[in-house]
């Protein structure tokens, strides 16, 4: 008798795979060493607010920079000024190695007021702290900061420079840990880096745990259960290496991808089991891993195919991150499917599931007769009632539709933290003690023909200004006439001597990075600091701010056409990725949509089966996004992928209920008794599935980090939403009119009558 393929090669398949193992256990470290969380480049670079935003960077520098206070920083603080000189020392005292290679330079509130009061304008003190209240200094005139600007290494290491700041204020200046207070897009991106690994490696081996001990539960075997352990964490491993080598990067949402991975392949292996289980009962235990592979190929390649095709659907999207992820884990997904029929089978064969074959056989067959009678009634009951089931389901899946319609997206780096976290508690504290620290920049560009003297540019820069702060959301303001003299200047003469001042020190302006120079066009920058508080509309803001700054230009200087206003900054880019998350979300979920019903199509030889099979698979993601809508519940970046994941996913367990369809309608069972038989056959299979990886990725709704967190509830909910899609909807469907569509042209007709009214139809076992 011939060996099977597995019986020949199982020894060399498990030793390749070992060897293996250590360089993708090195991948997998290294990707997560490497992560990047800045919003400002979640956009394409050759996306136009981003072309725009690069361009700003490139005249007036980095606009990345942390805020450092405490409790009782005052200007008379001298604990400050150490901060400072210890952070960025003078050239003479950098040492190599140092912690000042992550910065460039520090500007605390007292510099800023020495720099204001001496030469070349020498204000007051009063005027000083006047132009720089909420800036630099609280509005009870005391209480002051350090703002810190990056270095480019600082820039791509924001993790390291973070820790090398607090270094700095609690070792060398003595601020108490608990006092100390850090805030800005630094911080916070850095942040974001901290907190998405933080979310992955607090959770994930609870994750892993609740899914290992569901699939003992499950699967009833040790042996069974630690092969299947074995395969989904190796995939996972093999996934997430995968970044490393082909050089991508980690991030907030791809630090889910081997988490999804993982669970998404221990759900294929449970299948790939239950086949085996199956091959078992029939003909016995020799050669079972082979039968298994043979029955179970066609839809486990199919679910893994469809379900890749969902996740790559989010390649469309214009968000880094989100486009990213559908690579990477339809990558992941495809790579598993392969380790899946590679190493499982392998396994199998050499460490059987019950080394003796009757024994076996009796103990599966044992276990399945009392919940196969169990599954009959329950699908009977489907088959009775299908009219009410498909039209009750049918209207909630018209509703929840309409409500998606209303469904709202939030990117704001801020919200990606509980209400309970210490960055979020910092940066109400700045808020309240110091002014808000969000960005919006509004450039006033001045073409070459221009023949405004330089104070009158500064004056409109001045008023422009004065219009932005009188916006409820704005705080603090600053533009080249925060170091500027007084511009109240009333006579010619005055004007005149006022301007020549202004020119010969154009370099001070230069150097505070509120002046510069793109060709020959001049830009002048005014810096405007937004309220970022956790329900603040930035779309409504840039329209307004928009609206009062064009209208002010127009009406007030009609002559010079040449003088226009841009728009950009943190604020900006993130609300076009809040557009661009939703039309990613459309477009994903369409494309997947179309892509998936192609396939159906396909594999069903009918234009309206395959259709009407999609119904029980957008129900999942219907009914949860239609809930978001209904409820005015925020679409934010870890829950925008859940969508087209779901619809992978629902199709897996519709193409394992449909080729136990198919087989029994070419058996010559009525359509109605395949229902059942389909039912009985792998019912079981798709909730331990379900459940196993539901619970799984629930866990992480304990994190603090509210993408992964978010992530975690909604695919908990997508997952059960499309169980009952599947074990409610789609036989309902099947048993209706519309599945007619089903029948084959090659099989005879056979008359159907209700299920009910028939003999039983004889189990397996």
């Amino acid at each position: 008798m011939n060996r099977s393929f597995y019986a020949r090669h199982a020894w060399w398949i498990m030793l390749l795979l070992a060897a293996l193992a250590p360089l993708l256990a090195w991948g997998t470290f290294q990707a997560f060493d490497n992560s990047n969380n800045n919003v400002s480049q979640w956009l394409p670079q050759d996306f136009p607010d981003t072309e725009v935003y690069q361009g700003f960077r490139e005249v007036f520098g980095a606009d990345d920079f942390a805020v450092v206070s405490w409790e009782g920083c005052t200007l008379d603080d001298p604990r400050l000024e150490t901060f400072a000189e210890r952070l960025v020392p003078a050239p003479e005292e950098q040492k190599p190695g140092g912690d000042w290679v992550y910065f460039t330079k520090v500007i605390t509130g007292p510099r800023a007021m020495a720099s204001l009061m001496g030469e070349p304008f020498e204000l007051t003190e009063k005027q000083a702290i006047d132009r720089l209240v909420e800036v630099l200094i609280g509005p009870d005139r005391k209480t002051t900061c350090a703002v810190v600007t990056l270095s480019p290494l600082g820039d791509e290491d924001r993790t390291d420079a973070l820790a090398a700041m607090q270094r700095t204020a609690i070792e060398q200046c003595g601020i108490d840990p608990k006092d100390l207070r850090l805030g800005g897009d630094a911080v916070i991106n850095a942040a974001i880096d901290i907190e998405s690994q933080r979310a992955i490696t607090r959770w994930i081996g609870l994750s892993w745990l609740i899914a290992l001990a569901l699939a003992w539960f499950c699967l009833k075997r040790f042996k069974l259960m630690a092969m299947v352990f074995i395969v989904s964490g190796y995939s996972a491993m093999l996934g997430t290496a995968m970044v490393h080598f082909t050089g991508g990067q980690m991030n907030l949402v791809m630090v889910m991808v081997p988490v999804l991975i993982y669970v998404l392949n221990l759900s294929a292996s449970v299948h790939l089991s239950n086949y085996y289980r199956d091959a078992i009962r029939e003909e016995g235990i020799a050669g079972a891993p082979m039968r298994a592979i043979s029955h179970g190929f066609v839809p486990c390649a199919l679910s893994a195919t469809t379900t890749a095709l969902g996740l790559g659907s989010l390649y469309v999207s214009h968000i880094v991150p989100v486009k990213q992820f559908g690579f990477y884990s339809a990558l992941g997904v495809m790579l598993g499917l392969g380790v899946l029929f590679a190493l499982l089978p392998a396994l199998l064969e050499t460490w059987p599931l019950n080394s003796n074959a009757a024994e076996a056989r009796r103990e599966v067959a044992h276990s399945a007769e009392r919940r196969d009678r169990l599954l009959r009634s329950i699908a009977e009951w489907i088959v009775r009632h299908h009219r009410a089931v498909a039209g009750v389901c049918t209207l909630v899946l018209l509703l929840c539709s309409w409500g998606s319609l209303s469904v709202e997206t939030a990117i704001q780096p801020r919200k990606f933290f509980s209400d309970s976290s210490r960055w979020v508690h910092d940066l109400q504290w700045f808020s309240d003690h110091l002014g808000p620290l969000v960005p919006v920049e509004v450039l006033l560009e001045f073409d070459v023909d221009n023949k405004m003297t330089m104070l009158d540019r500064m004056e409109m820069v001045g008023r422009v200004q004065r219009v932005i702060s009188a916006m409820d959301d704005v705080g603090g303001t600053v533009s080249a006439t925060t170091y500027a003299p007084p511009l109240g200047a009333d006579t010619w003469m005055r004007r005149r001597v006022l301007d020549k001042q202004l020119e010969e020190n154009r370099e001070v302006f230069v150097d505070s990075h509120y002046l510069g120079r793109r060709g020959d066009r001049e830009l002048w920058r005014i810096t405007a600091r937004v309220h970022g508080s956790r329900d603040a509309r930035y779309d409504h803001f840039l329209e307004e701010i928009q609206h009062r700054v064009d209208r002010y230009l127009a009406a007030k200087y009609p002559d010079h056409k040449e003088v226009r206003a841009i728009y950009t900054g943190a604020v900006p880019l993130v609300f076009v990725a809040q557009q661009e998350l939703l039309d990613g979300l459309m477009k994903s979920f369409f494309l997947a949509f179309v892509l998936i019903a192609l396939v159906m199509i396909v594999l069903l030889r009918s234009l309206w089966a395959g259709l009407v099979v999609m119904l029980p698979n957008i129900f999942p993601a219907a009914v949860t996004f239609g809930s978001m809508g209904w409820s005015s519940l925020e679409v934010d970046v870890g829950a925008m992928m859940t969508a087209s994941v779901a619809l992978g996913i629902a199709v897996d367990d519709t193409l394992h209920f449909l080729t136990w369809f198919r087989r029994g309608m070419l058996r010559g069972e009525t359509r109605l008794e395949a229902i059942v038989d389909a039912y009985q056959r792998c019912a079981v299979a798709m909730a331990q599935t379900t459940l196993i990886a539901g619970l799984a990725i629930v866990v992480f709704v304990l994190s603090d980090f509210q993408p992964v967190s978010r992530f975690g509830l909604l695919m908990f909910i997508l997952l059960f939403a499309a169980l009952a899609g599947d074990l409610i909807y789609l036989p309902a469907l099947l048993a209706s009119r519309l599945g007619r569509c089903f029948q084959y042209a090659s099989k005879t007709s056979v008359e159907e009558t209700p299920t009910a009214e028939k003999e039983p139809v004889e189990s397996e076992v």
